[in-house]
């Protein structure tokens, strides 16, 4: 069972370094490209970031999505539920 394991562990080594091989040269021609770079400086930036204040979002939409669940969760807002929603329906329509 130990040999099966490890066999396991070694083919999925060796796909991880062979998608390094593949990534370092795709990293090698995206180097020529200036505009490339700056699309894969965007991308790591994007990766690299652990903190919520560093979020490409304004906090004024944060604000938006907090006030509409206040709204949801006061019950002051003008959505019904699904079964209110089938019997307006039958009335209207006469599903």
């Amino acid at each position: 069972m130990l040999y099966v394991s490890l066999s396991i562990h070694i083919y999925q080594d060796m796909g991880a370094l062979e998608l390094r091989n593949k990534l370092i040269e795709q990293f090698t021609l995206f180097l020529e490209d200036e505009s490339k770079l700056e699309t894969l400086d965007g991308i790591f930036d994007s990766l690299n970031t652990s903190s919520p204040s560093a979020s490409k979002v304004p906090e004024e939409h944060y604000m938006i999505v907090e006030e509409r669940r206040n709204s949801y969760h006061s019950q002051k807002n003008n959505s019904a539920s699904w079964e209110e929603v089938k019997k307006k329906l039958q009335h209207k329509y006469g599903f």
